[in-house]
């Protein structure tokens, strides 16, 4: 439809939509500093420092520190870091720095690869384990499923 035939039939007084008179805003609670309240989806909130801000049960990040530093771990890299080394990434680069310096830091490099080595090999005999363990190669409980589907036909 062309605007032409749309302005001869709103001339005509033809609309194809309703026409809205007025408007209502969406209202709003306005809470005061220190209030608490819970939505409809059950999620916690209070006003602070003027602000709206959800009441978690999970602590905010950064409660690890550096073994070195103490340094709160916020950063990503830092995490990382500190899940490998329970250092900051700034003080394991001084660490491996230290090392070089002292002529050590191949030795380090080859005993942590051992380290990991050690941990590949616990693991994979732990599954071993679990799978010596097992009854048998199949679970029962799947090939007990099929016999009785074949056998109600």
């Amino acid at each position: 439809m062309s605007n032409i035939e749309k302005i001869k039939k709103m001339a005509k007084g033809i609309y194809n939509r309703p026409i809205q008179i007025g408007y209502e805003g969406k209202k709003t609670n306005q809470r005061k500093e220190g209030e608490e309240w819970t939505d409809a989806r059950g999620r916690s909130w209070i006003i602070k420092d003027g602000k709206r801000k959800q009441i978690t049960k999970v602590p905010p990040r950064g409660f690890d520190k550096c073994d070195d530093c103490e340094k709160l771990i916020l950063k990503t890299i830092d995490q990382d870091t500190y899940n490998r080394m329970k250092r900051c990434y700034h003080c394991q680069i001084n660490f491996e720095v230290d090392l070089k310096a002292e002529g050590k830091w191949e030795d380090w490099v080859k005993d942590q690869e051992e380290k990991r080595w050690e941990a590949v090999l616990a693991e994979y005999e732990s599954e071993m384990e679990e799978i010596e363990k097992a009854d048998g190669p199949f679970d029962k409980t799947v090939a007990n499923a099929i016999a009785n589907h074949e056998h109600r036909k």
